[in-house]
């Protein structure tokens, strides 16, 4: 059994809006992100950060980074996984959990997610969708009946009392892959998280944008099954006590 190291940091990424940070920033620094037992770190990476943006960074009250990938102009999703990266290998952290800045957290979460680090399972909140898309596998859509789509509408109160009667002391195989808990050096032994999607060009698979090109997997679901369930032998499980509002590309709506 591996040895597990009890400190992790919390880490989201942020761009172009300062509604979503302030809505994220005032649950990391919150006690949703306190776990007794457990040194917790909390930190906002600005990536490709618009000038409002960081402008508030030094307003918020938590560390934060500013990240610029390489070339502003590449795809968004691979400039989002080039960032994820970032947050991974500049951690002073031995486990790192990622989350978005439209995610809401429920009581527990962390705590319920942390019990599952075992060193080969890899622990993902249940999302609960606002119903703006189409949830995957273990995912919950709750359509008409979302607790907001924006921060300015959220029902707090609604939110925890559903997450209170719902929430459930179990884990099932896969799922979805954001909030997830993962050990920093072993993702830094195996490579990281892939540069955007997982694409078929003729007889290879090749990592970029998408070009008409027929998707294989999307990076997370590569990186957790094709590289780190064979290399490791760790299992993508999802926590049913550890469950988190998810706006859906709430940033991306700011636009």
């Amino acid at each position: 059994m591996t040895e597990i190291k009890k400190n992790v940091e919390v880490v989201s990424l942020i761009f172009q809006s300062v509604q979503y940070l302030h809505f994220i920033a005032d649950q990391l620094k919150s006690d949703l992100c306190k776990v007794d037992g457990w040194d917790v770190g909390v930190r906002i990476v600005a990536n490709d950060a618009t000038p409002e943006v960081l402008e508030e960074l030094p307003k918020i009250g938590i560390p934060y980074t500013i990240y610029n990938n390489p070339d502003p102009n590449e795809f968004y999703l691979n400039r989002v996984y080039g960032a994820y990266n970032f947050c991974i290998t500049s951690s002073e952290y031995d486990n790192i959990v990622l989350v978005n800045s439209d995610d809401r957290f429920s009581a527990g979460w962390l705590e319920n997610l942390l019990k599952h680090h075992d060193g080969v399972n890899i622990p993902c909140s249940r999302l609960i969708e606002s119903g703006k898309m189409p949830s995957g596998k273990h995912g919950v859509n709750l359509g008409e009946n979302h607790f907001g789509r924006h921060p300015n509408e959220f029902n707090v109160e609604g939110w925890e009392k559903w997450a209170e009667e719902h929430n459930e002391d179990k884990t099932e195989p896969h799922g979805l892959y954001m909030p997830c808990l993962l050990e920093k050096k072993k993702i830094e032994e195996v490579g990281l998280y892939p540069r955007g999607n997982i694409f078929i060009d003729g007889n290879k698979l090749v990592c970029g944008y998408p070009n008409d090109r027929p998707v294989y997997k999307a990076g997370d679901d590569f990186f957790f099954h094709d590289v780190l369930e064979p290399q490791y032998g760790m299992k993508h499980i999802t926590v049913f006590d550890s469950l988190v509002y998810h706006i859906i590309e709430g940033e991306k709506d700011e636009a």
